[in-house]
């Protein structure tokens, strides 16, 4: 086996308003394509890669490096439950609260992992591993059997175990349409942490990208493996490249907003993966649950391409629950930091001559519980909110009052904003099942996730087209009506600056 170097001080320097903090993690260049294991399909249980080593192999280390790509998961954070066998025992990671240390490479050529990322472990017992997180996950010995440790000297085979969104930590789990996953796998080395978190050097004890897919079992607890195991293709690995490439670069900006959504790609960084393979990612970038509706990516919106949605009433069934989603996790780091900003604004157009609805419902990740915490205009007391609008074809600007949901006039085209004053947690949230603790902090706690939710009873066959989700800073009054020492919606677009 090779042997890699992990040789510098993971010493914390810096500690962002993502709560993400910024060390080093040193390791070798991989020259081979790594594999890929990838769910499209609704998993019917728990799936279970399983590699065994040709030989077993000392253990030379207290910790466990696996290197991974999170490309697509049905929720922010995917649970995976890793385990080792030894001298013929298994032993597993496990843990109910706390987290374990990750460390995220800043681009696909870094050779040093440069960006701590703590790891949640959650309440089932199984550790979230973020979407679009590339790095290594550090994995203790001592963390082994629920943190009762263990003392291994060998290791024979390594396991991992996903999740199925039945089975899975978050509450709206089993509405998913599908499960979406897809994981590169990269390597596993044995690795020696010191109590100041220096990395010792490591050896090597199994390099995925020297793997068949026949070398490591695949296996579902209900026995109907929905997964598939391949080598990544020149392809895959140009995808690979474009999203941690894009993911580690800033937002656009236009105005006094930060584009945290604009339902595209940066082109540049997907260039080598080609235009139609580059169109597919965009699509499977988004995912549902509820009933079955209906979005693609289009020509038009703000600029470029723009989601459309669509609750047919061809598929609306009227014994369930009328409600359907769209949800999309966030393609930038930077667009997980919603410090300072006043609010939330969408462009849309509703092409109905009647008015339609929907909800843009975020998704906070609280650091101090580990929960995602939901958020939206549907609070304890049904109160209604205030929306402000911009119509760009009319110039016409107007506050109004709606309640739940987001209500689009008819014929309406322009942009909406949200202050984050009329969010709230919706009330299920806030009981001990869910533990929605129901305070938006932006400066302690990232944003990871919107939900774009629809009634179909209330929305049937209406079309919205919806684009450039973003983040405001600026002080305005609609159309300086109210006050004219402010601006207008129309010159904080025009006009305003996001702060650096």
């Amino acid at each position: 086996m090779k042997n890699k170097l992990f040789s510098v001080a993971l010493a914390v320097t810096m500690l962002t308003a993502t709560g993400l903090s910024v060390g080093t993690f040193a390791a070798a260049a991989q020259s081979a394509s790594p594999l890929i294991y990838e769910a499209e399909g609704k998993l019917e249980g728990n799936e279970t890669l399983a590699y065994t080593l040709p030989a077993a192999q000392e253990v030379t280390g207290n910790a466990l490096a696996v290197k991974v790509f999170m490309k697509n998961t049905y929720h922010y954070s995917l649970p995976v439950s890793f385990s080792v066998t030894s001298a013929g025992k298994e032993y597993v990671w496990s843990k109910t609260s706390g987290t374990e240390q990750g460390y995220a490479y800043s681009s696909p050529e870094a050779q040093e992992a440069t960006i701590s990322t703590p790891l949640q472990w959650n309440k089932a017992g199984t550790l979230e591993i973020p979407y679009m997180f590339y790095g290594e996950i550090l994995l203790p010995f001592s963390a082994l059997n629920y943190g009762a440790g263990a003392q291994i000297g060998s290791v024979s085979e390594i396991s991992m175990t996903f999740t199925a969104a039945v089975n899975s930590n978050f509450a709206s789990g089993d509405t998913w349409i599908a499960d979406g996953v897809c994981l590169y796998l990269f390597d596993v080395s044995c690795v020696t942490v010191d109590d100041r978190g220096t990395v010792a050097p490591a050896e090597e004890i199994a390099d995925f990208t020297e793997l068949k897919k026949d070398d490591i079992s695949l296996t579902s607890e209900t026995g109907n493996v929905v997964g598939e195991l391949r080598s990544a293709s020149q392809e895959d690995y140009a995808v690979f490249e474009g999203f941690v490439t894009q993911y580690n670069s800033a937002c656009e900006t236009k105005g006094d907003m930060k584009i945290v959504e604009s339902f595209s790609f940066d082109e540049d960084a997907f260039a080598a993966a080609g235009k139609e393979r580059t169109a597919a990612e965009l699509f499977k970038k988004l995912y549902m649950s509820g009933q079955e509706s209906e979005y693609a990516i289009v020509n038009g919106g703000s600029e470029g391409t723009a989601l459309s949605y669509i609750c047919d009433s061809a598929e609306y069934d009227a014994g369930k629950n009328s409600y359907a989603g769209v949800h999309f996790n966030f393609g930038r780091r930077e667009a997980t930091d919603w410090s300072g900003a006043n609010g939330i604004t969408v462009y849309v157009e509703n092409k109905a001559p009647y008015l339609a609805s929907f909800a843009l419902e975020i998704f906070q990740y609280n650091l101090g519980t580990g929960l995602l915490e939901q958020y939206n205009l549907n609070d304890v007391g049904q109160k209604y909110k205030t929306l402000y609008a911009y119509n760009v074809e009319t110039g016409e600007e107007f506050s109004y009052h709606t309640q739940t949901f987001m209500r689009v006039p008819a014929n309406f085209k322009g942009w909406i904003r949200i202050p984050f004053s009329q969010y709230a947690a919706p009330a299920w949230s806030m009981t001990p099942t869910y533990g929605n603790e129901g305070v938006l902090d932006f400066d302690k706690n990232p944003v990871v996730k919107i939900s774009i939710t629809r009634l179909f009873n209330s929305n049937l066959d209406t079309e919205l087209i919806i684009d450039d989700i973003a983040l405001y800073y600026g002080d305005f009054s609609v159309g300086n009506l109210f006050d004219p020492s402010r601006q207008s919606i129309r010159d904080c677009i025009e006009k305003g600056t996001v702060p650096a």
